[in-house]
């Protein structure tokens, strides 16, 4: 069903290849595999995506997109799943990161909790005011800049496990959906018969 929704809305080769725009930006952009929509293709945009999106704003879609022109997987769908960090999700999946990394690194470097650098030591992130969006983007800025490491390491980790885990599920879910495809066609033939 999502598929037949996106063959509606997604543009024909044909179509992609007389524009201009597209031509200028090389052949990357215009290999078949970016648009089309089969079960590695559209994983891999999952992936790429669900990664990207955990990057700083302007570096979302532009990686999504890298990674589509890449591995050829399908650029709109790596696009679109980059949507799931908002104003609302991006400081729960911050915090999430930031404890995974602090884990991570008090396993790795366990000398650390000597010298203090405990989960305790953080301080919390600032609230988010939406009637002030500017400040508040500008002081959740500072907050992850004075986490250093342990907010790369887990933003990285997270990424890293929520692209995974999209591809896994997207080509099982996909599989599954093909499976009870066929299982629906015998069906259908054997009614008939």
């Amino acid at each position: 069903m999502a598929r037949k929704f996106l063959h509606r809305i997604l543009p024909d080769q044909s179509k992609l290849e007389q524009s201009r725009v597209l031509r200028a930006l090389g052949p990357w952009v215009l290999h078949p595999a970016v648009w089309t929509l089969h079960r590695r293709s559209v994983a891999g945009g999952v992936a790429a995506g669900l990664f990207c999106g955990l990057f700083p704003a302007p570096f979302q879609m532009l990686g999504a997109a890298l990674f589509s022109f890449l591995f050829h997987w399908n650029l709109p769908v790596a696009v679109m799943m980059t949507f799931y960090t908002n104003p609302i999700t991006f400081i729960t999946l911050y915090v999430l990161a930031l404890q995974l990394g602090i884990g991570l690194l008090n396993l790795v470097l366990p000398a650390q909790e000597s010298q203090g650098k405990t989960t305790e030591s953080f301080p919390p992130p600032p609230d988010f005011d939406f009637r002030q969006p500017i400040a508040s983007f500008t002081q959740l800025g500072e907050w992850a800049l004075g986490m250093g490491w342990p907010l790369v390491v887990g933003v990285f980790t997270l990424a890293f496990s929520l692209g995974v885990t999209g591809y896994v599920l997207t080509r099982l879910g996909w599989n599954l959906w093909v499976r009870w495809e066929v299982i629906q066609r015998r069906t259908r033939r054997s009614g008939r018969s």
